[in-house]
């Protein structure tokens, strides 16, 4: 691992969302969303995982993410039973396509491994491990929204806008598409009393 050059600012992210590796995916569900409050926003199967996205905020497409692929007898925490072993990714918002593109050049110096660059026409993403293996998701979001999950490669040879232009045409080519900002809207008032249309910018 590198240190990265004397003076560089730290990256521009900030926490976003988890995803759970899952046994059992319906008693998952019930539980985030019967127990603790919240809503379905999507669900679909990709790469052979079901996937259920979750969210308590309609400015978040999903907080939580189930992901089923947690093997049935899969070992306790060896330091701490308290502590489980199924972190499925660990993600943080970034403020712009430029910053991902920062981050990516930060991973690559880093020789991080596991490395690649994904479009979800709700955001764009890069994927990476940590030493240790665990998956890290570095993702800005778009202003267009279609029914998830949805993944195509990221392509950093083009520009900025050229990924944006592409981006939009994606999205406006999917069925269930709307801008982000109604889909929002929409959202929110399935999410009554927490927050209101009103409150979403």
């Amino acid at each position: 691992m590198t240190a990265p050059p004397p003076g560089r600012p730290a990256a521009n992210l900030m926490f976003s969302h988890m995803g759970l590796s899952v046994t059992h995916i319906e008693p998952m569900e019930d539980f985030y969303t019967q127990v603790l409050g919240f809503t379905v926003t999507d669900r679909g199967e990709v790469g052979g995982m079901q996937l259920v996205f979750l969210s308590r905020s309609p400015l978040d497409h999903h907080q939580i993410v189930l992901a089923t692929g947690r093997p049935e007898r899969m070992p306790a925490n060896t330091a701490n039973p308290q502590f489980g072993p199924s972190i499925n990714q660990i993600s943080f918002k970034m403020g712009s396509i430029a910053d991902l593109r920062d981050m990516h050049d930060r991973l690559v110096e880093a020789g991080s491994f596991g490395l690649f660059p994904a479009n979800h026409g709700i955001a764009w993403s890069i994927y990476a491990h940590d030493p240790e293996g665990n998956n890290l998701e570095f993702f800005v979001d778009s202003d267009w929204y279609f029914p998830q999950p949805f993944l195509i490669p990221l392509d950093f040879s083009k520009t900025d806008e050229e990924i944006r232009a592409q981006t939009e045409a994606l999205c406006k080519a999917q069925e269930g598409f709307e801008p982000y900002s109604e889909w929002r809207r929409r959202i929110a008032l399935r999410m009554t009393p927490f927050i209101t249309p009103a409150e979403v910018n």
